[in-house]
This record gives structure tokens, C-alpha cells and sequence, in this order.
């Protein structure tokens, strides 16, 4: 259940994101313990790592590394404390992956000049099915392997990835692209699969239907959640509604200053546009928004002749629910489209379906199986 730890919309949904699986009492009350002192991103970071390093020093590795993303969720790539806790999250998460025996082998698929690193979840050797699966604007591939056992009766294995400017990928050097085939059919000509079925993750919700539109090796696509536009999520929030008019306009000046000034007094904005410059590699945030520009179907839904699923939350606080009409009308060549909206209601209206992800996969296991 998506849980209210705090009135600030991003640190909330960080914190179920990274702590909602956890459910013992003692666990939360340490959180509880620590919510007054998140007043600033600086000491987000500071009270996560210092839990972290209490739940790595009592052997509690799944909640250590839980403790260790969530503290490196702020940091900029400059920070000199980022690789420190991207490393202790890596170190602490395969410790709980192998005192947890899970069924996973890990590989470093070649790409450009560096790799992308991947996981092979193997639930069943009979199965003939393979499902890709990667993850969006942020995160690694790691934070996600425990919810995947949601999806062993599916008749499919699993290869999870971090693809260009994404986790490791993005650690390795491998900046975001907006034309993901690539990176799949890469991943598809490694593991020599002539087919397989697609699953993207929050901003991999548009990743995985542009794959989708000029790889058709994929048979089937799962956008958890939908995701039209790039530049949708950017200007979602009224304050930027101002800046959405300056970049059509082309005014690069005005952008850089209103961006910098929202970055200066809000959180979400910053961590947006930092993440975004440090992903692209871009230097300013009007640079940031022409790459992210990119990410569009607009143009090319008709390519896209899969069966589609798209799940959504009508009150996410990254995509607009406007965009599952868009979809629905535009993808006119989908061999099939199912949808599912998720409300408050019935449970799972934030983004992804934070706090109650299992309604999510729920409908991932019925749309793979039929």
C-alpha cells in the first residue's frame, strides 16, 4: 500500500519506492525515526547512507542496499560521494541476491566502446519464451529483480538490462539515447534470440514502443507506465508551464535562467534537470530538453504493429493520464491493445503503481499468457 511518509510528492515516492517491500515493524519505525530530518537533499543523502551503514554493519544486505540507492538518488554526477554509494549498493544488493539464492546470471553485453551490463533470470528451463526487460529515466536493474518473481508463472525467462544512460550503463559512460532499438537489438543478437517480448519501465514505457516500432523481433510490448512524449513529463507541473512556451520558442537564454531559478527552490525540478544533463551530457538545461526532445512517438505509432499493453495510474506524478487517448488512438497498426488504468480506488494510482506494484503485475501475467 502506498504509504504518506511525507508532504513532499518526490521524497514520498522515493521512500515507498525504495522501502514499501519492506514490512517489518522494527524497519519502519526506523524510518519513521528519520522522516523529520529529511528537510533538504543534502540531508537525504546524509541520513540514508548513515542507515545504510547500520543495515550493512547488522548483515541486513537487502535493506543496506535499499538504504544505499535511495542516499544516491540526489547526488549529482560531480558529487564525489556518487561512485562510493553506487558501488556499496552493487556490493550489498548481490550479497542479498546470493544469500537469497536467487536464479540470476550476469553478463556484460558489448556496446560502442564500453557494455551494457545485463541479468538473466532463469525460472523455468522448459520455458521457450524470453521477456526483455529495462528500466527508464533512472535506477538500476538490480532495484528490480525481486519484484520479477511476480512474473515466474508467465511461461517466460527473463533478461533484465541497463541500457544507455541508464544504472551501470550510465556508470560505464553510455549516455541516453532516444532510439532504443539499438541497445535491444544488441541485446537480442547477444543472447542469439529471434524473438522476444518487451517490457518497459517508467520512461522505458516510450523506450520499449520505439524499440518496438523498428525491432520486430519483439512480439509483444508492455509500457509500464505509458509514456508518449519525453517532453510531456518535463512540463507537467504548472510552475514550468512557462518554460514549455520559452523552448518552443527557441528563446535558449530565457530557458537556462527560468530552469536554473525552479532548479534553485525545487526539488523535483533539480533532481530533473540534473539527472537529465548528467544522463544526456548535456551542459544546460535548454541543451538537456532538445535531447530529451528526441523521445517522441509522434510519427511513428503506425510502425508499431505488436500486441501493446499499457498500464497507467491517473494520478502519477510524471505522465500525464492525457496520454493514454493519444495512444489508444494513434496506434493504429497494433495487432492488439489492452489497457488497464489504475485509481485510487482501486490501488495503484501513482506512478508505476508504487505501493501496489502486484495489481500491475497481475495484468503483465494475464496479457504474457493469453
Amino acid at each position: 500500500m502506498f504509504k504518506k511518509y511525507l508532504e513532499n510528492e518526490q521524497f514520498n515516492l522515493q521512500i515507498n519506492r525504495f522501502f514499501g517491500k519492506f514490512n517489518d515493524s522494527k524497519i519502519q519505525e526506523c524510518i519513521e525515526n528519520i522522516l523529520p530530518k529529511l528537510i533538504s537533499t543534502d540531508a537525504w543523502y546524509r541520513e540514508w547512507r548513515k542507515f545504510a551503514e547500520e543495515s550493512e554493519a547488522n548483515k541486513n544486505f537487502e535493506l543496506a542496499a535499499a538504504a544505499y540507492e535511495a542516499g544516491d538518488f540526489y547526488l549529482t554526477e560531480n558529487d564525489s560521494n556518487k561512485l562510493h554509494m553506487y558501488n556499496k549498493y552493487i556490493e550489498n544488493v548481490y550479497k542479498y541476491y546470493k544469500e537469497a539464492s536467487f536464479p540470476i546470471e550476469s553478463f556484460k553485453i558489448p556496446y560502442e566502446n564500453s557494455f551494457m551490463p545485463a541479468i538473466r533470470m532463469t525460472f523455468n528451463k522448459n520455458y521457450s519464451k524470453t521477456l526483455l526487460v529495462h528500466g527508464g529515466y533512472d535506477g538500476y536493474m538490480e532495484e528490480i529483480v525481486p519484484v520479477m518473481f511476480l512474473l515466474k508463472d508467465s511461461g517466460y525467462n527473463l533478461i533484465l538490462f541497463d541500457g544507455p544512460g541508464q544504472g551501470g550503463a550510465l556508470v560505464n559512460g553510455l549516455r541516453f539515447i532516444h532510439n532504443w532499438e539499438k541497445p535491444v537489438s544488441t541485446v537480442l543478437d547477444y543472447f542469439h534470440l529471434k524473438e522476444a517480448s518487451l517490457l518497459g519501465i517508467s520512461w522505458g514505457g516510450y523506450l520499449c514502443m520505439r524499440a518496438a516500432a523498428f525491432e520486430k523481433r519483439i512480439k509483444k510490448v508492455i509500457c509500464y507506465d505509458i509514456f508518449y512524449r519525453g517532453l510531456d513529463t518535463m512540463f507537467i507541473s504548472k510552475e514550468l508551464k512557462a518554460l514549455e512556451k520559452m523552448f518552443a520558442s527557441g528563446e535558449k537564454d530565457k530557458v537556462n535562467t527560468f530552469a536554473l531559478s525552479k532548479m534553485k527552490d525545487d526539488i523535483d525540478t533539480s533532481w530533473k534537470f540534473n539527472k537529465g544533463m548528467e544522463k544526456t551530457g548535456t551542459k544546460n538545461p535548454y541543451d538537456f530538453l532538445k535531447a530529451i526532445e528526441l523521445h517522441t512517438l509522434e510519427g511513428i505509432e503506425n510502425l508499431i504493429d505488436q500486441d501493446v499493453l499499457l498500464l497507467a495510474g491517473d494520478e502519477d506524478q510524471y505522465v500525464p493520464i492525457e496520454q493514454m487517448a493519444i495512444l489508444e488512438k494513434r496506434l493504429v497498426n497494433a495487432k492488439s491493445i489492452t489497457k488497464k488504468v489504475f485509481t485510487r480506488e482501486t490501488g495503484g494510482e501513482q506512478h508505476c503503481q508504487a505501493g501496489r506494484v502486484d495489481l500491475a503485475y497481475a495484468e503483465m501475467n494475464k496479457f504474457l499468457t493469453k
